[in-house]
C-alpha cells in the first residue's frame, strides 16, 4: 500500500519561485545561489561517491536524470525549505563522473510535487516540469496548481520559469509522481496521477488535457519515455485485485493503447513499491521496465520488454527495495537496485538486452544504511548511479564487469600445461583484454581468447588470474595446481 507520507510530500516537497515576475512573456529565476561550485578534479568517477545536492533533502524526494548531447548528465531534485516550503536544485556531472555545477534553479514555493522531471528542451537545452503552487496569496502568478516548466540552455547555468503551462488541470500540484518526456521536435509531454486518474498534456498550448482512469485506486510513481514516435507511460498500481495491483505500462501518444501489466509484478493483490517506475527506451528499439517480483520481499528484479509474455530474472537481485533502469549505447541497458541495508548493485546487459554481465557491487555513500530512491543513466557506457540515502542525492559511476573463464582450472604439477582463457561481457567475447597470472600474461584476440603456457616447474597451490581492459571492472578466476603424484618404487 502507499505510504502515508505521500500527502506530506505534496505539502512540503519541491518548490521553485521567481521573485519579481511579470504578467506576460517569461520570467527569469533568481540568480544562481552562492552554492554554485565545481567539485575538485580528483573527485568523482567509478567507485567514488560525491554529494550532488545542496540544502535539505528528505526520504520522500526523488531526482530526475537527463543527459544532454555534450554527454553531461543533469540531475534535478527537490529540497525542503523552512515554513513548509520547498525548492528545486540542479547538478551537472561530467562524463568522467566529476561534478561540474551545483545550483539552485528557483526559490521556494508553497507546494511542488516531490518528483520533478527533467527532459530535453528547446535548441538542445533542458526543461524541468513540475506541479506546484507558488503561494497562497490570491492573484499572484503560478498559484493555479498547474504543471509548470522551466527551461535552460544545455549548460544548465541559467533557468527561466515560463508563463505557459503544460496542461490545463489545476490539480497537478497534488501529483502522486510526475513524469515527462519530449517529442522529437522538443514538444513536452507531462503527466501526473491523482487517485485513480492519470492526466497528461502534449505541448504548452491551451488545448484540452487527456486522461484515463485506472481500474482500482490508485496510481503512483509515473515514468515516461519516447521510443520513435510513440510515448509510453508506466505506473505502479495498488488496487485490491491481481488485475489492478503491480506495475503497468500503456502507450499514450500518438494514440492510446491497451493497458499492459508487467508479468510477475504482483503476487495476487500484493506487490512491492520501488519508487518511480524504472522505464527505459532501448537504443535500437523496444521499451523496457524493471521492477520487483515477489511479496512480502523481493525475490528478484525482473526486466521486461513491454509487450512480451515473460520477463527475465536479473541475477543477484533478491531483496531489492528500489530499482533503476537506464539505456546505454549499442542497445544495452543498465539495471541498478538498492537493498536494505543500503547496498547498491548494478549490472549491464548485452546489446540485445537478453543476457546479463557480471553483477557489480556499487556500495553506498559512507555511513548511509538506506536507499530511499535510485536512478541510473547509461548514456556513456558507464552506469551513472544517483541515490537518496535520506540526507541528499549522491552520485557514483560503475563500470561493466568482465567475466573470465579458464580451461583447465585444475591440474597436477610436474608437467607443462597450456591454459586457455575466455573473456566475455554479458556473453559477448571481449578482444584486447589482458590476462595475467604467475608472472605471465596474454591478450585476448577477436574471439576473446588467449593462452598462457605454464612450465612444469610451476609450484603447487592456488593461482589467481586477473583479466583487465579499459572501461571495464576486472575479473578474476582461481586455478589450482595440485602436488605431483609420487612415483611408485
Amino acid at each position: 500500500m502507499r505510504r502515508t507520507t505521500l500527502l506530506v510530500s505534496l505539502l512540503t516537497a519541491t518548490a521553485l519561485a521567481a521573485s519579481g515576475l511579470a504578467g506576460g512573456g517569461t520570467a527569469s529565476a533568481d540568480p544562481p545561489s552562492p552554492a554554485v561550485s565545481a567539485a575538485p578534479a580528483e573527485r568523482g568517477g567509478p567507485g567514488v561517491w560525491s554529494k550532488l545536492s545542496t540544502g535539505t533533502v528528505g526520504t520522500i524526494h526523488e531526482a530526475s536524470l537527463y543527459r544532454t548531447a555534450d554527454r553531461v548528465l543533469h540531475v534535478v531534485y527537490p529540497r525542503s525549505e523552512p515554513e513548509n516550503k520547498a525548492s528545486l536544485g540542479h547538478a551537472a556531472v561530467r562524463p568522467s563522473g566529476t561534478t561540474a555545477l551545483q545550483n539552485s534553479i528557483l526559490t521556494p514555493w508553497s507546494i511542488v510535487d516531490a518528483t520533478p522531471a527533467v527532459v530535453g528542451g528547446p535548441d538542445g537545452g533542458l526543461r524541468v516540469l513540475f506541479g506546484g503552487q507558488r503561494s497562497t496569496v490570491t492573484g499572484e502568478p503560478y498559484n493555479e496548481g498547474q504543471m509548470y516548466h522551466l527551461t535552460a540552455p544545455a549548460a544548465g547555468t541559467t533557468w527561466t520559469l515560463q508563463t505557459s503551462t503544460v496542461g490545463q488541470s489545476h490539480n497537478a500540484y497534488a501529483s502522486y509522481g510526475t513524469a515527462a518526456t519530449a517529442l522529437a521536435d522538443g514538444t513536452p509531454i507531462a503527466a501526473y496521477p491523482l487517485n485513480s486518474t492519470i492526466t497528461w498534456h502534449v505541448g504548452t498550448e491551451n488545448g484540452p488535457d487527456q486522461s484515463f482512469e485506472v481500474a482500482g485506486c490508485c496510481a503512483y510513481d509515473l515514468a515516461m519515455v519516447r521510443s520513435g514516435g510513440d510515448v509510453w507511460l508506466a505506473w505502479y498500481g495498488n488496487g485490491g485485485s491481481a488485475a489492478t495491483n503491480g506495475t503497468f505500462v500503456r502507450r499514450i501518444h500518438p494514440s492510446l493503447g491497451p493497458v499492459l501489466k508487467a508479468p510477475g509484478s504482483s503476487v495476487g493483490a500484493d506487490s512491492l513499491q520501488t519508487g518511480r517506475v524504472a522505464l527505459a527506451a532501448r537504443a535500437g528499439g523496444g521499451v523496457y521496465a524493471a521492477y520487483c517480483s515477489g511479496y512480502p520481499t523481493c525475490t528478484s528484479v525482473r526486466l521486461w520488454k513491454v509487450g512480451a509474455g515473460g520477463a527475465a530474472v536479473v541475477p543477484g537481485s533478491g531483496g531489492a527495495g528500489t530499482v533503476g533502469l537506464g539505456a546505454a549505447p549499442g542497445g544495452r541497458l543498465w539495471v541498478a537496485w538498492g537493498t536494505d541495508p543500503g547496498v547498491v548493485r548494478a549490472v549491464r546487459t548485452d546489446p540485445t538486452a537478453t543476457r546479463f554481465g557480471a553483477v557489480r557491487a556499487v556500495g553506498a555513500p559512507a555511513g548511509r544504511t538506506r536507499v530511499y530512491a535510485l536512478g541510473v543513466d547509461g548514456g556513456t557506457g558507464r552506469g551513472d548511479v544517483v541515490v537518496n540515502p535520506g540526507d541528499g542525492f549522491w552520485h557514483t559511476q560503475v563500470l561493466a564487469g568482465l567475466t573470465l573463464k579458464a580451461s583447465p582450472t585444475t591440474w597436477r604439477a610436474g608437467r607443462k600445461r597450456a591454459v586457455r582463457f575466455t573473456v566475455t561481457d554479458a556473453g559477448n567475447r571481449v578482444a584486447g583484454a589482458r590476462v595475467t597470472m604467475a608472472g605471465r600474461a596474454c591478450t585476448t584476440g577477436t574471439q576473446g581468447t588467449c593462452r598462457v603456457v605454464l612450465p612444469k616447474r610451476t609450484r603447487p597451490g592456488r593461482k589467481v588470474v586477473r583479466a583487465t581492459r579499459t572501461e571495464y571492472a576486472p575479473a578474476t578466476v582461481v586455478l589450482k595446481v595440485k602436488k605431483a603424484k609420487k612415483k611408485r618404487r
